[in-house]
């Protein structure tokens, strides 16, 4: 009874959400059966023949592994840094805790296009890392933007420095969570440090770490900007990914067919990721 006089007062919302997030993905959804050409405004039905077209292209294929390297080596990296961040940040036994906690979010306050154009001129080659680096003795620094076997990387690093405060402060939240009493308990039990991380403390903050994994992977898989303004994609579509290449072929090619393709295949894989996060929540 209280969920249908709740009713109106959330049908415009729902309404709004349905107008932005709906209609987009059916308008995708249906352009990826024509060739439709933006300038022209004039499309033709091709049926699947985009997918066809897609899987035989060297560079959808390459920009594919360059985004799972990216995604799994980013978010990986983040959970690994931002846990011992967070742990560090837990202890009773650190000075200016909330000094400390109130740094680590400004990363995170940051626009991204801010974040990336500061680490772009970090990556110059004459900018501030490659000068330390001169200083340092290293005779041929990096060419961290234009060279094809750092370039992606680069761009990993940049990535994870922005995204580890979100990811610090949500298992820290997790961690503040946790009961006094059981670590108390492996402790007196003898459990070593490893021990008491991996058999008590993860287990316990599971439902936090798997939506800290499943936003960020969603978010990291998603993300643009960094690239865009970093590389481009380049040298040689070394660290082109699959939002760029969607972007690249939908607006700088001027076929949204094509591109629609590539977000589709964008879609089926972030929804195996919500499957396996919905998956392990129900168990």
């Amino acid at each position: 009874m209280e969920e249908k006089r709740a009713l109106p007062f959330v049908a415009p919302a729902l309404v709004i959400l349905c107008f932005v997030s709906l209609y987009p993905l059916v308008q995708g959804i249906s352009r990826v059966l024509y060739s439709f050409h933006a300038l022209t405004g004039k499309s033709a039905y091709s049926g699947l023949d985009n997918f066809v077209l897609l899987f035989r292209d060297p560079v959808f294929v390459r920009a594919l592994v360059n985004s799972l390297v990216w995604t799994v080596t980013s978010v990986g990296a983040m959970f690994f840094i931002s846990y011992v961040l967070a742990t560090m940040l837990n202890s009773r036994h650190l000075r200016f805790r909330r000094m400390f906690r109130t740094v680590t979010l400004i990363p995170w306050a940051l626009p991204g296009v801010v974040v990336s154009l500061i680490w772009r001129y970090i990556f110059l080659s004459g900018g501030p890392l490659n000068t330390a680096l001169s200083g340092l003795g290293v005779t041929h620094p990096p060419a961290w933007l234009i060279d094809p076997h750092v370039a992606l990387w680069t761009c990993i690093i940049a990535n994870i420095w922005m995204g580890i405060p979100f990811v610090t402060i949500m298992i820290l939240a997790g961690l503040q969570s946790l009961e006094g009493d059981i670590l108390e308990a492996a402790a007196i039990d003898g459990a070593s440090y490893l021990q008491t991380q991996l058999k008590i403390v993860i287990p316990s903050i599971k439902k936090v770490v798997l939506i800290v994994l499943t936003l960020e992977s969603i978010w990291t898989f998603n993300s643009f900007d960094i690239v865009y303004i970093l590389t481009k994609g380049g040298p040689a579509n070394a660290s082109m990914t699959l939002p760029l290449y969607a972007y690249t072929w939908a607006y700088g090619s001027q076929q949204a067919g094509y591109g629609a393709a590539i977000g589709i295949i964008i879609l089926l894989i972030l929804l195996s990721v919500v499957v396996l996060y919905i998956r392990e929540v129900l168990q």
